[in-house]
């Protein structure tokens, strides 16, 4: 039983101190697997340096091949075939493949040899590497049986176990590399690599001796041989004087060297600097320098002799003479180099002393301890080192071959048609005057056969073919099979195989058969050889068939990630590959048939295979199979329609029973289900068959969450489920609740259950809906309500709809998200529906919660389109709980502050509705004020947002949760099912299952959707409600002037006290923009009201359109620029003292640039000769004392050539100066338009009690 191919390369290929470096970063940790392709068997690795931190890059090719085997390292070591590095990688990677973590197959143990890693010996190493009914057992039987040891030393345990009425010898052995090799006949367990005896025996050891038992049996003889061979010597040697050993807490040798003047085999030679200090050292230099001379002039030779007693029955030896330009490169006598014992590599050239490396890899030692290494038993295993006169197993020579064919070839590569080659004749004294000069080549041999028939009996004659030459076996010199040696040049055979048939064959090279044994060669030995060989049947009797018709199966295998399909074609029921030979040669009673294999037949059969699917890779040697991933082999139901093909083609198919990941179930699902409703869900009775084999509802759910196209069968096989089954029933096992034969869904899923209708196969699908379900299918059916007589005039079509979609919202009991684009008049449509609803029930009982800015907007609407319903704001600190104040309002505005802070007595209050005003706000569904919002008591839910998707899709789980309780599941189902693969992964399947899920609760009009109903300008005043500190502020100063201004008044008269009034005046509306950008000697805080709005509008409202801010203060706007600055968000600015040309720069920037959103310009400097027409949103920060100046900024959006409908935005801060500005301007309405120009105009026109009014 040998190592693992990857553990062999190791052996074969590295040093001693390479493999020793190598193991050691292995068992440090510092490997890890960067990728692997299973398919091609290609891995990165990354190893970390034992000396250093640096990191090295190794990628191993081919690793599931070992003749094609290919090693790269991005370290610079290049004097050997294997760095430590690429030791650590193979050494990783084979123990990934020994845990199936790459490379996936099932493990299958053959009991007469496994090995377990052995660090701790305790009982759970056991449990771990047996089965639990094995370990049960054994814990039964060790409880009334002893467990005798017959052996328990050096490393080595023998025992019989006596179980069951049978006796069992078992064998065990540590190596150096804490593997436990065990050995048991019984082939009870091929799952783990402990059956049942091994597993008493162990269990044994452990309650009897203990955990520490393998230490006290270790045998120290290796590692003290292994200490001396790194100085040439072993324990067979008389180390007296020369060597000791301490030994240290662990037992482990210490080797002391006593002789200083033993060096290391491969201890480096520091040669003596000369020194000259005075003529006798002077002297000595010379001769240094002469010596040197002839160091140079050391050559180094090989000779191969045969004779030895043990197989391969040749050596090599090195010889070292003095260089000369000769027929043999030595100039007089050479001599023998010992290489057990230390060589002075110095006399050599680098290229010599590689040699010399290379030849000590044939010593006895070396080739012993790699057969100690693949041998599971170690000195245990009979024949490892077998005695000179006992005949070698085929398996030590095999072994033995696969040891140093590999070396022979490197030798060969080296040295090849080279001078100092020779060999020495058998029976010829090692001498220089017998070394006959050869040449080594690197061409292969291989071997061909003849096989006669005469006089009743068969002859086999083999030749040997060197370069297309076919030469008989006498004209090998070398009178063995190992090496060939002809006209004094030696050949290597081509593969190790052609060694041990060879050696079937006399000197001659001929074999006779008898005729009584002949069907039984030609059936074990003729035949298998015409399969590699070349074989002619000189003059047997046979029969030839050509041009035959082949016929072909399917056979599939796994490789890692990929399905494989090998073609197998048959002729007369003769199974042939891609790779085999043109001719089939076949037995028949003694008798041949030959069958010439039909290649163009073949070949069409396997090109209409691979045409079946454009990504099949060729996959093997010779390219004889296809491969492909899996996720291929399910799209556009594939998988089904190449079965088709193939019962077309009449191909069958074998190998399925085998398979774990790609075990196809080959029938297609068959679905029925059965709809009915309940009072609030629907029902679905589900039954779903791939052939015989019934699925669960948990299982397809299973399934669709793990996004898998198969769900696995009571059978083992795989049910596959075809694309347009998931398409059109997926949506509903992820959403439906149930787990055996049905599912329930929430009445808010009647979309779903409504396209499920409509593409209803009656084979499939059952419909027994009540008439009330029936007519709730049809969203096409709201019902065309008027809209209140004083309001017919008022709304636009596009909002008579929506108060419709809202009444249809009411009836049927759902919430919903009116999400008009800004501007659109989702307030007017809310509160059009307030009013009717209140006119149809007689009560109404209504919550809205909006952002702080927007609750004198509502105020104003209410007062403005809805006056007869009475309404409350309830806010700020003066707010009150008592009853009063919610049983007589019919409309309660509050702020999802205020919500949140009184939700305790608010939950408690039973609302008609509730409407939530820039719903985006409870996005986080795990925040205070999305908590708060779900805690209310409401018959109807209504959202409005013209954005209530902004960043991602998890916006809308909150929104949606507010609104329809438990519509998208709970929140971790819908991050996974919906928003991950949405925002993450952009997966199309999950964007439409959710449009589909969300369409019938979301109305949305676009402006540009709805731009024939709108005017081409609308004006909305945007009301700011002042926070404490601003508020704070601005009272203060507002008192100062008034008691100023009217003492003034009072003693001047209004006419002289103009300036003192115009300087108040723009003080307090400094105020109402930010204290901050007053001009005054102590500053003020940036507490802005309006600075908050215009954030929120901009990022919440204004989506991709294109803004321009007015204001009249440049501190406002510079305000603005620095918070637009801190959002990243790009914008044009200029001001009465922009140059011309950066103005224009700007102009185009904006106009022109798709990123650039906004554009900050002060009121006077954009009053006039402007046309920017990329922008539809307007916002004045600051009121202009006359209305007509605003008009022209306005205006700047609207001119000739503009295509959209402009919307614009006042924005007042309530209850102050701008306030009162807008009401005396609606006074004097005609004056303001007609007379006044600027400040000054504006001032004049005031009365008194004008302005007592303005300073109240």
């Amino acid at each position: 039983m040998a190592l693992p191919y990857l553990t062999k390369h190791i052996y074969l290929n590295g040093s001693e101190e390479v493999i020793r470096r190598g193991k050691k970063i292995f068992l440090n940790g510092f490997v890890e697997l960067i990728s692997h392709n299973e398919l091609p068997g290609s891995a990165s690795i990354r190893t970390r340096d034992d000396s250093n931190s640096i990191y090295y890059k190794v990628h191993v090719g081919h690793f599931n091949n070992p003749d094609a085997l290919t090693l790269r390292c991005s370290c610079p070591y290049n004097l050997g075939n294997l760095c430590r590095h690429e030791v650590a990688a193979l050494m990783y990677l084979q123990e990934m493949l020994d845990k199936n973590l790459v490379d996936h197959k099932e493990a299958a143990y053959n009991q007469e040899h496994t090995q377990i890693t052995v660090k701790d010996f305790d009982a759970r190493l056991v449990k771990r590497n047996s089965s639990a009914t094995s370990f049960d057992k054994a814990e039964v039987h060790i409880r009334t049986h002893k467990t005798p040891l017959e052996q328990a030393a050096n490393d080595v345990v023998k025992a019989t176990i006596n179980f069951e009425g049978k006796k069992w010898p078992v064998l065990l052995q540590r190596s150096d590399d804490n593997k436990l090799h065990t050995k048991c006949s019984c082939q009870s367990d091929t799952k783990y690599p402990l059956c049942v005896h091994k597993t008493i025996l162990l269990l044994g050891i452990l309650k009897a001796k203990g955990g520490s038992f393998f230490q006290q049996i270790a045998n120290r003889d290796k590692e003290k041989n292994k200490l001396l061979a790194l100085y040439g010597y072993s324990l067979a040697d008389d180390i007296k004087g020369k060597f000791d050993f301490s030994y240290r807490e662990d037992g482990k040798p210490f080797l002391r060297v006593l002789d200083t003047s033993i060096k290391r085999v491969n201890a480096p030679v520091v040669e003596p600097k000369p020194n000259i200090a005075n003529a006798a050292e002077s002297v000595q230099a010379n001769q240094t320098d002469t010596i040197s001379e002839e160091v140079a002039l050391q050559k180094l030779g090989l000779v191969l002799q045969y004779g030895t007693t043990e197989w391969p029955y040749i050596t090599i030896d090195a010889i070292q003479g003095e260089a000369a330009d000769t027929d043999t490169g030595f100039a007089g006598l050479v001599e023998k180099v010992d290489l057990i014992r230390y060589v002075n590599t110095s006399l050599f050239s680098e290229e010599d002393q590689d040699i010399i490396q290379q030849i000590r890899k044939f010593l006895p030692s070396e080739i012993e301890r790699y057969l100690n290494r693949n041998s599971p038993f170690g000195t245990l295993w009979e024949n490892a080192v077998p005695e000179k006169t006992a005949t070698i197993t085929e398996e030590t020579k095999q072994l033995k071959a696969e040891y140093l064919y590999p070396k022979y070839r490197k030798l060969f590569e080296d040295k090849k048609e080279q001078k100092g080659v020779f060999f020495l004749p058998t029976g010829k004294v090692f001498k220089t005057q017998h070394l006959q000069p050869a040449q080594l080549s690197t061409q292969a041999a291989t071997l061909s056969f003849i096989v006669k028939q005469a006089k009743g009996n068969y002859r086999v004659d083999a030749s040997i073919v060197i370069d297309g030459e076919t030469y008989a076996f006498s004209e090998n010199k070398s009178s063995i099979a190992t090496l060939i040696l002809r006209n004094n040049t030696f050949y290597l055979w081509h593969r190790e195989d052609d060694i041990f048939i060879a050696e079937k064959f006399d000197a001659k090279g001929t074999i006779e058969i008898s005729a009584e044994v002949w069907p039984a060669m030609l059936e074990n030995f003729i035949l298998p050889l015409s399969k590699h060989y070349e074989v002619n049947f000189s003059n047997l009797k046979k029969t030839e068939t050509k041009n035959s018709q082949p016929t072909m199966q399917l056979w599939l295998y796994e490789k890692g990630e990929y399905l494989l399909f090998q073609p197998i074609f048959y002729y007369q029921g003769y199974e042939v590959k891609g790779q085999d030979k043109d001719r089939i040669v076949l037995a028949d009673n003694g008798k041949l048939k030959i069958i010439h294999r039909n290649k163009e037949s073949e070949d069409a059969l396997f090109q209409k295979i691979s045409s079946l699917h454009a990504a099949f890779v060729p996959y093997g040697n010779y390219d004889e199979a296809l491969a492909l991933r899996g996720p291929d082999i399910l799209k556009n139901n594939w998988f089904f329609l190449f079965i088709d093909e193939l019962n077309a083609m009449k191909v069958p198919i074998t190998g399925m029973d085998s398979l774990k990941k790609f075990r196809f179930n080959t029938e297609r699902p068959t679905t029925r289900i059965q709809v009915s409703n309940e009072i609030d869900w629907f029902d679905a009775k589900v039954d779903i068959h791939f052939g015989t084999q019934k699925v669960t509802v948990a299982d397809i759910k299973k399934s669709l969450m793990a996004k898998q196209q198969y769900v696995p069968l009571m059978d083992g096989s795989l049910g596959i489920l075809p694309e347009d089954w998931i398409n059109k029933y997926s949506i509903l096992f992820r959403m439906g609740e149930g787990k055996g034969t049905g599912l329930r869904f929430s009445k808010y899923h009647v979309n779903l259950i409504d396209e499920l209708y409509d593409q209803r196969d009656d084979e499939e699908l059952f419909f027994k809906l009540e008439e009330k379900y029936d007519n709730l299918r049809h969203h096409s059916g709201i019902e065309k309500i008027d809209p209140p007589k004083h309001l017919e005039d008022v709304l636009r079509n596009y909002q008579v709809s929506g108060y419709q979609w809202l009444n249809y919202l009411s009836k049927v009991n759902w919430g919903g998200i009116l999400a008009d684009d800004m501007g659109l008049g989702k307030t007017v449509q809310a509160l059009t529906y307030l009013y009717y609803s209140r006119q149809q029930a007689g009560k109404l009982k209504a919550l809205v919660v909006c952002p702080t800015t927007l609750i004198y907007n509502w105020e104003n609407e209410i007062n403005k389109f809805t006056p007869e319903l009475t309404k409350s704001i309830h806010h700020g600190p003066a707010r009150t709980q008592q009853p009063p104040f919610y049983e007589e309002a019919e409309i309660i505005i509050t702020t999802y502050g205020t919500l949140r802070s009184d939700i305790k007595f608010m939950s408690a209050i039973p609302f008609d509705f509730v409407i939530l005003d820039e719903s985006q706000a409870i996005k986080n569904p795990t925040s205070k004020t999305a908590k708060a919002a779900c805690l209310l008591q409401a018959k109807n839910r209504i959202c409005l947002s013209g954005t209530p998707l902004q960043n991602n899709t998890f916006d809308i789980y909150a929104q949606m949760n507010f609104l329809n309780p438990g519509m998208l599941g709970s929140m971790e189902f819908f991050k996974q099912e919906f928003a991950i693969p949405i925002d993450k992964f952009n997966e199309k399947e999950q964007k439409e299952h959710l449009r589909r899920l969300l369409y019938p609760f979301i109305l949305r009009r676009t402006k540009e959707q709805v731009a024939k109903d709108l005017p081409e300008k609308t004006e909305t005043i945007l009301f700011c409600e002042m926070g404490d500190e601003q508020r704070e502020i601005y009272d203060s100063w507002r008192n100062d002037y008034r008691d100023k201004i009217l003492g003034a008044i009072e003693a001047k008269g209004i006419q002289q006290s103009q300036i003192t009034i115009l300087q108040a005046l723009m003080k307090l509306r400094q105020i109402c923009d930010s204290p901050a950008i007053m001009n005054e000697k102590e500053p003020y805080p940036n507490v802005s009201v309006k600075l908050e709005e215009i954030e929120r509008e901009i990022t919440e409202n204004i989506g991709e359109h294109k803004a321009l801010i007015f204001s009249q203060f440049l501190g406002m706007l510079a305000l603005i620029r620095k918070k637009l600055e801190e959002l990243e968000i790009p914008y044009s600015y200029f001001d009465g003292s922009t140059s011309v040309t950066d103005r224009e720069k700007a102009i185009r920037n904006f106009q022109d640039n798709p990123d650039c959103r906004i554009f900050l310009i002060s009121l006077k400097a954009g009053g006039v000769g402007l046309n920017l027409t990329a922008a539809d949103y307007v916002y004045i920060v600051d009121p202009w004392w006359n209305p007509a100046v605003e008009q022209q900024a306005i205006d700047r959006t609207h001119r000739i050539g503009q295509t959209k409908n402009i919307f614009a935005y006042r924005m007042i801060c309530k209850d102050t100066i701008e306030d009162k500005i807008l009401t005396l301007q609606a006074r004097k309405k005609k004056l303001a338009s007609e007379l006044v120009a600027d400040d000054a105009s504006f001032v004049k026109s005031l009365s008194k009690e004008d302005v007592e009014y303005l300073f109240s």
